[in-house]
């Protein structure tokens, strides 16, 4: 493993993704940006849904990037290096970054940003998704050492993650409505429900960034209007482009659609400490129950892969091929069922939404299946913000819910937030001593061929015993219209706009 990434390190890497015919890059220029959520908010350390993190993306900047092949690129650190065992860490800060008010970045802004996330009472999604960090040091304005509690080989990716964030400590109590930061856009009109409106930032430290002068996120809740709006020209990028509509917007001349592969799923949640998931063969029972391919195509069109009930996907290196691919047992699911007590059927209500492709369509496709098998399936379909604030985090009993996932960079974050015990992201309240056991073992591993039999080993259980039942992977689709040139995809959803230019 590299123990320094440099400046050169990063310019060969931006050549070999620019390669290919050459762009004459224009600077200016307005993108318009469709998304569906309602108020994604500002504060990065509580952001929670994909919209937000691309706001809180344009306007702050991290330590690193996520780039688009799942890598980690410098940003407010130009460079970075790690002792023998990868448990301690230094970060050089480039001299020239300000935020907004004028005053310099320092390392003092990210020790201060970082410690805030791990705070407890800042009640940050992300405090568990930083990496087993135990102390962080400003040796000086541009010097940062972060110790570990145990050797990780991931810390400089997961700095790139959407909730480290870096802010100004002065900036605090306006954060959520006059956010101050050091990103490449400045945001310059905010109407949570409405539009986000952000203007090219004229001290951005990235020499001749970004290109756009300005970016409008434009909250438009249905896909089929935000479908119309790009076809006018109202906006220029759709989010997310269902599968349902990619033959229409390919049959459009000025469109484009852009496909990726993806770690993103959506699974059927079911919540353990609530009757009747609390019992492994009713968890089981749904499984078997579920017509995987048909809930694929329902969902994407056939764009993405099958799930085996583990968040880590085939296309995942840690991916565990030792499991069978779980397939349609319906009379196994009716014995599970009955051995459980209830050869009568059972009533469950599944939640899903409107608000992300592909869930209310798998959810119909789950419902058939779930019936078939023995249950007595409702679908209630929600707000999507209901889903995520009420029906995720307000557990009760005969409920699933169906939700939408990003994918996570690291093997350590897909797992580790969901699946250990009272973890920020655990909504199911599944514990088993032995998962919390290999993956706080695991991450504290650098070898590849050390970790990979305890990834393993977690799929195995989840497989067995989890408490979630992930059906397929989706591939990440959004559309965009011809004349905005240098947009890519990020396979977990994030979103870079700082190279990115509208011809006009």
């Amino acid at each position: 493993m590299s123990r320094k990434f440099s400046l050169l390190t990063a310019a060969a890497l931006a050549l070999s993704l620019s390669a290919g015919p050459a762009m004459a890059q224009k600077t200016g220029g307005v993108l318009k940006f469709a998304t569906p959520s309602v108020k994604p908010g500002l504060d990065p350390a509580r952001t929670s849904t994909g919209d937000g993190y691309m706001l809180t993306a344009m306007i702050f900047s991290n330590l690193t990037r996520v780039s688009h092949e799942l890598k980690a690129e410098p940003q407010l650190a130009h460079s970075w290096e790690a002792n023998e065992d990868s448990s301690e860490w230094t970060f050089h800060l480039v001299k020239n970054a300000k935020f907004t008010n004028g005053r310099p970045v320092t390392a003092h802004d990210v020790k201060f940003s970082f410690e805030r996330i791990l705070d407890p009472e800042t009640a940050s999604r992300g405090r568990k998704a930083m990496g087993p960090i135990d102390t962080i040091t400003a040796v000086d304005d541009h010097t940062l050492v972060i110790k570990l509690k145990g050797p990780y080989a991931d810390l400089p990716l997961q700095l790139g993650n959407t909730f480290a964030r870096v802010i100004a400590e002065e900036n605090l109590e306006e954060i959520s409505h006059n956010p101050i930061g050091s990103g490449p856009f400045i945001l310059k009109e905010y109407i949570p429900g409405n539009k986000a409106i952000l203007a090219r930032n004229p001290d951005y430290f990235e020499e001749g960034l970004p290109y756009l002068d300005e970016v409008h996120q434009i909250y438009i809740k249905e896909y089929a209007a935000q479908v119309s709006a790009l076809t006018t020209g109202e906006i220029d990028i759709m989010y997310f482009a269902p599968s349902e509509i990619i033959p229409q917007l390919e049959a459009d001349p000025n469109i484009e659609v852009r496909i990726t592969p993806a770690p993103s799923f959506q699974p059927l949640v079911l919540f353990m400490q609530k009757s009747p998931f609390n019992d492994v063969r009713i968890r089981q029972a749904v499984r078997f129950a579920l017509d995987r391919e048909a809930m694929l195509e329902a969902a994407t069109g056939g764009l993405g892969s099958l799930g085996n009930d583990t968040p880590v996907g085939p296309a995942n290196p840690y991916y565990n091929k030792d499991l069978p691919q779980r397939t349609r047992d319906v009379e196994k699911s009716k014995a599970l069922l009955a051995e459980a007590g209830y050869p009568d059927g059972l009533e469950v209500t599944l939640f899903t939404s409107t608000g992300r492709p592909g869930l209310e369509p798998a959810a119909v496709v789950a419902q058939q299946n779930l019936n078939e098998a023995g249950f007595k399936a409702n679908i209630e379909s929600v707000e999507i913000a209901k889903l995520y604030k009420d029906i995720l985090r307000n557990p009760e009993d005969g409920r699933m819910s169906h939700n939408n996932w990003f994918g996570r960079p690291t093997i350590d974050e897909t797992l580790t937030p969901f699946f250990t015990t009272k973890a920020n992201w655990n909504y199911t309240g599944y514990s088993n001593p032995e998962v919390d056991e290999l993956l706080s073992k695991a991450r504290s591993l650098v070898d590849f061929d050390d970790r990979k039999p305890l990834y393993d080993r977690v799929q195995e259980i989840l497989y067995n015993e989890g408490p979630t039942a992930v059906p397929y992977f989706k591939n990440y689709v959004s559309a965009v219209r011809k004349e905005v040139k240098n947009y890519k995809l990020i396979p977990v959803q994030y979103v870079d706009l700082r190279d990115t230019w509208v011809e006009k």
